[in-house]
């Protein structure tokens, strides 16, 4: 009977579980560490986030400031807008400099402080008489508050354009900081420059005896040579820093890179990771770098976007590398050939490798390259290797290398079917023929696929691969419009399979047509794991909609089955994103999905049955919950009238108009009289007539 099912839905002491336990793992995050960001997944990087996981920035504004004030633990992070330093027209004035600090020094839950640029001007002092802006002594009122503060770990200013001598005064405020932990001054605009004020004073802050510093961004500064002299000179008095973030700045030459290379040599250094993205460092510096590497305890190098070093700086760079420590390197974006990647293959430590967009190297390249790593043996778990010149050649190399090794967990392969000597579908049949027939399973976590030339032959055999890969959370097949939909039938299979966990799939701009979703949908039907599957951009050659209403209602279907209450109950409460798809078509399925991101599953379904079969002007379906046994029908009122979550997300109805029309129809329930009593003891009652 419904009546009997409906009871698994009320929280009595015997069901309140069965739907925790039916969803316990919807929320199961990736276990396996991310080795792109291996460096960031330690105990140092927690120290500093473990208070801020999950919690947006607050803006400053006259509730946030009461709220500091009042040292609620609400206010975590803040982010000030720099308008409120340099223009009598922002949304927020501080009025009271001096006292508003303390609000900020006497605090002791905030952990993260962002000032953000939206103001032209510099900070520091009044610069535009017309206008009412700050005096520095106000400002030092202000900012002396986060020099005083003892719990602020983390402390950024973005994109700001700080005048030299109060960024100086500033910074130098931090020396011997009691908590702080990172400190970040990222500037992207052209006037944000570090002024030797502002360098002196990262120096001594870094050579602080108290200083708890281990991070340090310094991203797009154009910090120069001289910069580099005294940050140099402030690291070699400095054994906590763990991290630093060096890129965008271009000025530097081999006077600032030998500077820094005292530096990796000390023994007091303790750098775990080092980025020098898009710097300009040309050969001379690189051999700086490497011989300075040798021996130090780095971990992860990034490198990309560097194309003033030669092919033979590569190779005398990776010869170098070879005899670090280091585990994950990027060096996407450059111009590497066959000679300097095959160098690299000595480097037998690494278990991240980002080769990105390097198309001097040729398919023969790569053949050389796998083939090495395949005698030598690697320890990679990711691999990223789009946008190049593999070949049908050197993906045949790439499959034998997968089939003898366990260790790798994520594979990028995304970009290849625009390029010249790219993988043909040929090439895709080989490469995955070979993993299924290799030895070792293939475990894959992560697989990117994307805008390639796999067709439906490839399409079944990829199926037939990913469907024994029990680990499997996050796959890409977007842009591989050789499929047609008799490749995409064939991949609902591995939707179906027992072992299927995913929870990202990217289908972007495939030839994917109405059939195809309805059948995908009703693949998804008990699905516990899919929270993210881009259906967008489904277009034939004239530019005609692939996905029509059929389509869209069944995806509506599957994360809200409107024909019974159970049946909206064992819907899909997990799926939440279908990409940026802005069809018309979608209606209430845009909110259905706006429904399924909050975390609570049981709370979803009860938000579902409440808003699509008991409305406040509809009362048809109140004698299912009518028919329930008398003794009941507290938990189903408490049910009911549960309150909201305060961070709840889409719409969210109270219930409120559901518990009163069935207290209406339920008098007994509310009459003492011994006749009442008698009768409700004898479980017999006159049900409600709607």
């Amino acid at each position: 009977m419904i009546s009997a099912n409906l009871l698994n839905l009320l929280p009595t002491k015997s069901t309140n579980n069965i739907y925790k336990t039916k969803m316990e793992d919807t929320n199961h995050q990736d276990s396996v560490i991310d080795i792109d960001n291996q460096g960031n997944s330690n105990d140092d990087e927690s120290i500093i986030v473990e208070d801020g996981i999950g919690i947006k920035y607050e803006k400053l504004d006259e509730k946030t400031l009461q709220r500091l004030e009042q040292n609620l633990p609400s206010v975590v992070k803040l982010d000030i807008d720099s308008s409120i330093f340099c223009a009598d027209d922002s949304v927020f004035k501080i009025t009271n400099w001096k006292e508003n600090g303390y609000c900020i020094s006497d605090n002791t839950y905030l952990k993260e402080l962002r000032i953000n640029n939206s103001c032209p001007k510099h900070f520091g002092f009044a610069v535009d008489v017309d206008k009412e802006l700050p005096t520095k002594e106000q400002l030092q009122y202000f900012f002396s508050s986060i020099h005083e503060n003892r719990s602020i770990k983390v402390f950024e200013i973005i994109s700001v354009s700080i005048d030299d001598e109060f960024g100086g005064w500033v910074i130098e405020g931090l020396s011997g900081h009691h908590s702080l932990k990172k400190l970040e001054i990222g500037s992207y605009i052209e006037t944000a420059k570090l002024g030797s004020r502002v360098c002196s004073a990262l120096g001594q802050v870094l050579k602080h005896p108290k200083s708890k510093l281990k991070i340090l961004h310094l991203r797009s500064c154009d910090l120069d040579d001289g910069g580099c002299k005294v940050l140099s000179d402030g690291l070699l008095g400095n054994s906590t820093m763990k991290r630093l973030y060096l890129s965008g700045n271009r000025l530097i030459t081999s006077t600032g890179w030998r500077a820094l290379s005292t530096v990796f040599q000390s023994p007091n250094c303790n750098l775990i990771e080092l980025e020098l993205f898009n710097t300009g460092i040309n050969d001379e510096g690189a051999e700086l770098l490497g011989s300075a590497l040798c021996g130090s305890s780095l971990k992860t190098l990034n490198l990309s976007l560097n194309k003033s070093i030669s092919s033979r700086g590569w190779q005398t760079l990776f010869n170098q590398i070879s005899q670090t420590s280091i585990e994950s390197l990027n060096i996407s974006n450059n111009r590497i050939d066959d000679a300097g990647l095959a160098a690299l293959a000595a480097t037998g430590t690494l278990k991240s490798l980002d080769l990105i967009d390097n198309r001097s190297i040729t398919s023969s390249g790569w053949w050389a390259f796998f083939n090495l790593l395949q005698r030598i043996g690697t320890q990679l778990v990711n691999l990223h290797v789009s946008y190049n010149h593999i070949g049908d050649v050197g993906v045949a190399a790439l499959g034998r290398l997968m089939g003898s090794m366990s260790t790798l967990k994520k594979l990028v392969m995304n970009n290849m079917m625009h390029l010249d000597n790219n993988i043909t579908s040929q090439g895709w049949l080989s490469f995955f023929s070979m993993l299924q027939e290799s030895d070792d399973d293939l475990d894959l976590v992560h697989l990117y696929l994307g805008d390639n030339n796999i067709d439906d032959e490839g399409m079944q055999l990829l199926v037939r691969l990913l469907s024994n890969m029990i680990s499997l959370k996050y796959v890409n097949l977007s842009w591989n419009q050789s499929v047609t939909p008799v490749g995409w039938r064939a991949f609902t299979g591995f939707l179906l399979n027992p072992n299927f966990a995913l929870e990202y799939l990217g289908l972007y701009a495939n030839r994917i047509n109405d059939d195809i979703v309805v059948a995908f949908a009703s693949a998804l039907a008990h699905n516990k794991t899919l929270e993210s599957m881009s259906l967008e951009e489904f277009v034939d050659e004239d530019g005609n909609e692939l996905i029509i209403e059929g389509g869209w209602d069944a995806i509506s279907t599957l994360v809200c089955n409107e024909s019974s209450i159970m049946g909206t109950y064992n819907s899909n409460h997990i799926l939440h994103n279908l990409g940026d798809e802005e069809s018309e078509l979608l209606g209430d399925l845009i909110s259905l999905l706006e429904l399924n991101e909050n975390k609570d599953k049981s709370e979803v379904a009860r938000q579902k049955i409440l808003q699509t079969h008991f409305p406040d002007d509809d009362t048809s379906k109140l004698q299912e919950l009518l028919d329930m046994e008398l003794e009941m029908m507290p938990s189903v009122m408490s049910w009911i009238g549960r309150p909201a979550h305060d961070d709840w997300k889409g719409k969210n109805v109270s219930g409120l108009s559901t518990m009163f029309n069935l207290m209406r129809r339920l008098p007994d329930l509310f009459d003492s009289s011994p006749q009442t009593q008698t009768k409700q003891s004898t479980g017999k009652r006159k049900r409600g007539i709607l």
